[in-house]
């Protein structure tokens, strides 16, 4: 840090992650572990609340700096550097985020606005989830007497059909355990979840779907009961709801999807496999004129980049289920899937959103992009049989254009291909 950035930091005032202290006090560990337990920040000594530069012995603070933070398990990314304004020698203590929870003597604290605070015991359950040092769907919670039996051979039913194996009765029990739903003779939360009346016992489990309107919500529909079956009667609903758009296409008038389904409902699947249960908030389905947001509580895990995601799952014994019933098709695919789709797809965009406290996947419609003039002209053309060649000679366009167009036709339905190498054809489809 320059003199002229320490300034600027000065004339700021404190923030959430700015604390001025005129001296390294005995409570200065509590500030260092807030910051590096929040988004890590700056501590200036020698600054008072007001912004006055009253300055430091920095050689004193640093040893009372080195000496407090001992306490502080594990120990903080800390740096430290000495300036001096006007004769006056100030002290930054530069914090880093943890990527694991910092406690003094038992308790963890948090940087509140320009303050510090203790967390309770649902918050650090909470923030451990949320930086995946803890796997909240792995923990045992409830009676195993609770599953719902129905529920219980659904899911065998369903193991046997996508993954093909048949399981024997004597055996249910023990691949229940391998695949997290039971642990210590009790359901664990993914087992509650998988097996259960979900939101009996985790009244946030539920998928909430809201149409929107310019003044705010218009009305809303909540669906309840097992993950999987939230998320069947959630696709199935979002895809009554997501009218088709009628095209005329040559000679035909057609229905066309707005949105791919197959990504729509691998969103919804990562919504429940990926969100933070530990956080009181359900899934949402946001409905706009022109898009819908699907919107899970939790950011991504630490480590995982949205342009590059890597199959690091906060939930992974939900995640087995799902897998084991064909839910989830790849471990660690779900966000490409959804690209290539909406890829094919020439109605609509996608756009990926993750903060700190929630991840969006949202749909937007381009209509525009849909069946125009130069497609008709390519669709009353091949009423009969025509190579790419042909169609770009008739038309006045190069090859690599109409080969596109083509593409776009094909992923619409509208036209098949035929043959192979040169005697590649294309032609409506009936």
């Amino acid at each position: 840090m320059d003199l002229e950035e320490l300034i600027y930091l000065i004339q700021s005032g404190e923030s959430e992650v700015l604390e001025f202290k005129e001296t390294a006090g005995k409570n200065i560990h509590h500030e260092v572990a807030a910051f590096a337990n929040s988004e890590g920040g700056i501590i200036i000594v020698g600054v008072a609340d007001n912004g006055k530069i009253v300055g430091t012995d920095v050689k004193g603070a640093i040893e009372k700096l080195t000496s407090s933070i001992q306490a502080i398990i594990p120990p903080p990314a800390i740096k430290t550097q000495k300036i001096s304004i006007d004769d006056k020698d100030l002290l930054i203590i530069s914090v880093g985020k943890s990527t694991s929870l910092c406690s003094l003597g038992g308790v963890v604290y948090i940087r509140a606005g320009t303050g510090v605070r203790p967390l309770s015991l649902q918050e650090i359950v909470m923030l451990f989830s949320e930086m995946g040092t803890i796997n909240w769907d792995e923990i045992p919670m409830l009676a195993v007497e609770d599953a719902r039996p129905e529920y219980i051979d659904w899911f065998f039913e369903k193991v046997k059909e996508t993954r093909g194996k048949t399981i024997s009765e004597e055996n249910k029990s023990r691949y229940l355990r391998s695949d997290g739903a039971i642990k210590n003779d009790r359901l664990t939360n993914a087992g509650i979840l998988f097996f259960t009346e979900a939101t009996e016992h985790i009244p946030s489990a539920k998928i909430r779907k809201i149409g929107m309107g310019e003044d705010g919500p218009l009305w809303s529909k909540e669906y309840e009961g097992p993950v999987w079956k939230t998320v069947e009667e959630a696709y199935s609903g979002l895809i009554h709801d997501i009218k088709s758009v009628d095209v005329v296409a040559g000679t035909r008038r057609i229905k066309i999807e707005q949105y791919p389904p197959r990504a729509i409902r691998e969103a919804l699947i990562n919504a429940v496999a990926h969100r933070n249960y530990t956080i009181s908030a359900d899934v949402k389905i946001l409905i706009y004129p022109d898009r819908f947001e699907i919107k899970n509580p939790g950011g991504l895990m630490p480590g995982v980049n949205i342009k590059d995601p890597e199959h690091i799952p906060r939930n992974p014994s939900v995640s087995n289920l799902l897998y084991d019933t064909g839910y989830i098709e790849r471990y660690g695919f779900g966000i490409k899937m959804i690209e290539e789709e909406v890829k094919k797809h020439p109605l609509c965009s996608v756009e990926f959103k993750a903060g700190p406290a929630a991840f969006t996947v949202i749909f937007r419609k381009d209509i525009s992009s849909a069946i125009d003039e130069t497609d008709n002209q390519i669709l009353n053309l091949l009423n009969i049989p025509l190579k790419s060649s042909e169609l770009a000679l008739r038309l006045g366009f190069s090859k690599n254009k109409v080969l596109k167009r083509i593409k776009k036709l094909e992923n619409l339905g509208l036209v098949e291909k035929k043959g192979s190498g040169s005697h590649t054809h294309y032609t409506i489809k009936k």
